[in-house]
């Protein structure tokens, strides 16, 4: 299973049914080129791609897939590992952009009591806070 590549597969069954990229791309309302990084990388297309090109095909979505697929298995996601560098930067980006948006926003409306400057610049903190959680997370 860790091996099975299912663009080569659908090139293999292509080929076999003797349907050029170009047909199939044009079936499937893509380019030819978006097409062919299709059936060269390893990563799995979504559940409407597959079905479109297996009906195309004339075979079952399943011809498609690793013999030993259960349908519940979910295949990774590609993810962005970041080193220990790169995460304190984009954290450091993040709170610079919170930064420049409190300027921003503090002289759009004409803020100018350092209270309120610090109130409407502990908000966007808190949105990169946030925004921090919800995008860094730990990769198995």
């Amino acid at each position: 299973m860790k091996d099975f590549n299912f663009g080569e597969n659908l090139r293999q069954i292509r080929v076999q049914q003797g349907v050029s990229q170009d047909a199939m791309a044009l079936k499937m309302n893509i380019t030819q080129t978006k097409y062919s990084r299709i059936e060269r990388s390893k990563s799995f297309p979504d559940s409407e791609f597959i079905n479109q090109a297996a009906e195309f095909l004339g075979i079952t979505a399943k011809d498609l897939m690793p013999a030993d697929w259960d349908g519940k298995r979910k295949y990774p996601k590609l993810v962005c590992s970041l080193t220990r560098l790169g995460r304190l930067a984009f954290r450091v980006l993040v709170f610079v952009a919170a930064y420049d948006m409190t300027r921003g926003f503090a002289d759009g409306v004409g803020i100018t009591s350092e209270f309120h400057l610090v109130m409407v610049g502990m908000v966007f903190v808190l949105a990169g806070v946030v925004f921090l959680y919800y995008t860094e997370k730990p990769v198995e």
